[in-house]
């Protein structure tokens, strides 16, 4: 499924690792880095577990290593009516309707885009 993205988000991607990709029945295990043309990096963390839970942190940093956004569904903020979904910013944490990696890529894109 990841590598299904990196070939949809071909324009924006210019390379990526694969650090871990585990399938155990139902449950799976992602960690990844992918790098874009405006040298920001995304570090992705997604995991599913058997129970059908799960867990996940999407950090997306600029080439000199300061976070632009991350998502995840650590289970804080909530106060936030995406509870536990939410992204940090630079400033502050909000709410986040981007629960997957091909949200999270058409953010990016949408951004990268915006530039050129």
């Amino acid at each position: 499924m990841f590598y299904k993205f990196v070939e949809e988000f071909s324009d924006i991607i210019t390379d990526y690792s694969v650090f871990e990709y585990k399938r155990y029945g139902s449950a799976a295990s992602l960690l990844a880095k992918v790098g874009f043309k405006d040298s920001s990096l995304l570090y992705i963390k997604d995991y599913l577990f058997i129970d059908g839970k799960r867990k996940y942190s999407y950090h997306w940093q600029d080439a000199q290593g300061k976070l632009i956004t991350r998502w995840d569904n650590s289970p804080h903020h909530r106060e936030l009516p995406t509870f536990p979904h939410h992204r940090h910013l630079p400033e502050e944490t909000a709410t986040s309707k981007e629960r997957t990696i091909k949200d999270v890529l058409t953010v990016i894109r949408n951004t990268i885009q915006a530039k050129y």
